[in-house]
């Protein structure tokens, strides 16, 4: 698993870097709101030092991150979202590095369904508009 965690935490960092550089897209935008997810539910589980506001400003960043790259084209993070995420990255890493592979499967499947009935609720409006 080591190699594993390595290798899932060195996706997230390159994630990170491209939306600092401003050559990220939505799907590193995406990716970095999945990393953000998965580190608050293992952080909810008892993975790490209870952060909410961590969270909290996270999200904020990352919803802002995404509008902004909706209206102008450029998903783009300034150094005090770099520095927010880089925090919510860093967790995530010790975590890994702590839950069993069985956690991380199970908040995975988690994650996949919130975001399934979030993607549902969202066509479901866009139809009905």
């Amino acid at each position: 698993m080591p190699a594993k965690a390595g290798e899932i935490s060195l996706d997230y960092h390159m994630t990170l870097e491209a939306l600092r550089s401003g050559v990220g897209n939505q799907y590193h935008v995406g990716s970095m709101a999945q990393a953000i997810y998965m580190a608050m539910l293992l952080n909810q589980r008892g993975y790490g030092t209870p952060v909410p506001e961590l969270f909290r400003d996270a999200e904020s960043v990352i919803l802002h991150c995404r509008q902004s790259g909706l209206d102008t084209g450029i998903c783009v993070v300034d150094s005090d979202a770099y520095a927010l995420l880089g925090e919510v990255l860093t967790l995530f890493d010790q975590q890994l590095a702590a839950a069993p592979v069985q956690e991380l499967i199970a908040i995975n499947a988690k994650l996949k369904t919130i975001f399934n009935t979030a993607n549902a609720r969202r066509e479901g409006k866009e139809n009905s508009a």
